[in-house]
């Protein structure tokens, strides 16, 4: 009779060693900007005639609800840790072995991937417009930019990129961001991001790989390599910070403000 029981035990051992993996892949620092190594590159020439300085205003939310924060500043903890000795790192490390043009192209394939989110996301909004872009970006950078990994839609075409998520659908219909939640690794978000996170996911054709491809390592890698060359920041805006939870929370809902006013 076999041993199944020495069969699960293995099994269930990497399946938790991956589990860890994929939540240490899944994002690359509390504060993640907008990707791009070209556009990067620029940022951090600035960021070093400036004395090395990021130019960041955060007003404050003294009264502000905030109904997890003993929960919050538990997780946001365990995040400071995993930044600063794993994540950071190996941002660092990864942006200073990938060459620029491979880095940006690796960025407009999973950007092109994407597009069938965006394409969804603009239908619920009822943007006609928005979704043929969509299309027309996807059909030409899939077949003229060879898998995506080029951008002619934008080069040749002038089709610009319009990002959108399942938030700004919820956002669209007047759905406010509920409560301010610091979720494992992916730091600060609230209630109608986390639900746009498990939404967009299934929107996602990736999540719809054949098992063997692992369609959640190649969605963390996704995020990882599209936050990586902000993830440093993180360090920085922690050290310039009194009272680091209260900054990044703050941060986050300055964000929030910014763009509902927008």
């Amino acid at each position: 009779m076999p041993d199944t029981a020495g069969n699960e035990r293995p099994s269930f051992i990497r399946s938790i060693c991956a589990l860890c993996l994929l939540f240490m892949l899944l994002g690359s620092s509390c504060y993640a900007g907008t990707g791009g190594r070209e556009e990067y590159e620029d940022y951090a020439a600035a960021k070093s005639s400036s004395g090395d300085d990021i130019p960041v205003t955060v007003v404050s939310y003294p009264d502000y609800k905030d109904p997890l924060i003993h929960i919050n500043r538990a997780v946001f903890a365990f995040n400071h840790v995993a930044n600063r000795f794993l994540l950071v790192p190996l941002s660092k490390a990864y942006v200073k072995v990938v060459p620029a043009p491979v880095y940006d192209s690796i960025e407009h394939f999973f950007d092109n991937i994407k597009s069938p989110v965006y394409f969804f996301n603009h239908l619920f909004q009822l943007k006609a417009q928005a979704m043929g872009n969509d299309a027309a970006r996807f059909g030409i950078n899939s077949t003229l930019g060879v898998l995506g990994l080029f951008d002619p839609a934008e080069a040749l075409f002038n089709i610009q990129k319009e990002e959108t998520s399942f938030e700004d659908t919820l956002a669209h219909y007047g759905a406010g961001y509920g409560f301010y939640i610091v979720l494992p690794i992916l730091g600060p978000s609230d209630l109608r991001g986390s639900l746009s996170l498990a939404v967009d996911h299934y929107l996602d054709p990736v999540s719809y790989l054949d098992a063997e491809w692992r369609p959640a390592y190649i969605q963390a890698y996704g995020r990882f390599h599209h936050t990586a060359p902000v993830a440093e920041d993180y360090e920085v805006l922690y050290k310039k910070s009194d009272e680091p939870y209260l900054f990044f929370r703050n941060l986050h809902l300055q964000g929030i403000q910014r763009d509902e006013d927008y």
